[in-house]
């Protein structure tokens, strides 16, 4: 007789029904580990109660999880389909747990927030010191990781708002508010020649030496659009990064250049640590805004957003 696939309307019953949270946590410790002995070491069960769980959870589903292979297991269609849900609950609950314990140890609220390096390193240093004084009972943790990873932080509520770029399609319901434009500096180590000229050319700019962002980034574009194509290209620098800390690291140390956001760099030219070369890009590419649910309405996040949106308009004093 042929298999009958249940609904998935039947599937979501057993769950509600039978499906434990242990199991949520021993199918992310088998992925991650690459096998049930490994898993169950990692969340304190026996092997045996670890094999027998995995199967409750795969029959509760109706299919397997995961393939066994000579070096372990790894997921099966339906597991690549489950264990991200299963990750992002985990993570959802012990936000939630993080959050009741700020509460009872006197916090007035906790505030999560989810940004990219460059926001990490412009918006928020600009407004998180002062926001924090002027709430000393609220809880503020910071999350740094790239977009795709935020974007999913925001729709299990690990984070209550996130600091990106626009995502390619913004994920139902959650709404994307942009803040401002972004625009590319070029900079320099301080004892660069450029960085102390007061009008550089651009022969100068192609005369120099660059370190860049890996192909397909905006501001890579740029620099693939500003010298004409049928002369000769400047010479780069051979490592191409996004990492801010080996970017500065590289100007410091070598007499190169490098284009890199505003919104990621004006920090570390305030503060002296390196030099913007006084050459006027006029370009502009899509800046960082404000990624959130539609539970995020809390004081906070509110009060988040006004001084997020004063920020994103004032330059660095």
């Amino acid at each position: 007789m042929p298999t009958v696939t249940p609904a998935s309307s039947v599937l979501y019953a057993r769950l509600l029904a039978k499906g434990r949270l242990r199991h949520l946590q021993l199918l992310v410790s088998i992925a991650d580990s690459g096998g049930v002995r490994r898993a169950a070491e990692q969340i304190g069960m026996s092997q045996p109660a670890a094999t027998q769980a995995l199967g409750d959870i795969e029959e509760l589903l109706g299919t397997p999880l995961f393939e066994r292979h000579v070096r372990g297991m790894r997921l099966t269609a339906a597991g690549r389909a489950v264990v991200p849900m299963a990750r992002n609950t985990l993570s959802a609950l012990r936000a939630s747990a993080d959050t009741v314990h700020a509460l009872q140890a006197g916090a007035s609220g906790v505030l999560r927030v989810g940004a990219i390096p460059a926001a990490a390193s412009g918006l928020l240093c600009r407004i998180l010191p002062a926001f924090g004084a002027r709430h000393p009972g609220l809880r503020i943790e910071v999350l740094e990781a790239p977009g795709e990873q935020l974007q999913a932080d925001v729709m299990s509520g690990r984070v209550d708002l996130a600091l990106c770029r626009r995502p390619t399609e913004t994920p139902a319901p959650c709404m994307f508010e942009p803040l401002a434009p972004d625009v590319p500096w070029i900079v320099a180590g301080r004892r660069h020649p450029l960085a102390r000229k007061p009008r550089p050319t651009l022969d100068d700019l192609r005369a120099a030496r660059w370190t860049l962002p890996v192909q397909g980034l905006g501001v890579r574009d740029v620099f693939d659009a500003l010298f004409d194509p049928g002369a000769p290209a400047p010479a780069l620098h051979p490592i191409s990064t996004t990492s801010l800390p080996l970017v500065l690291e590289i100007l410091r140390r070598e007499r190169v250049l490098s284009l890199v956001p505003r919104s990621l760099i004006e920090p570390f030219v305030q503060w002296g640590l390196i030099a913007r070369v006084a050459f006027e890009l006029h370009s502009e590419f899509e800046g960082i805004g404000v990624l959130r649910g539609p539970q995020s309405d809390s004081q906070a996040v509110v009060a988040c957003l006004e001084a997020l949106r004063e920020a994103a308009q004032a330059p660095i004093a």
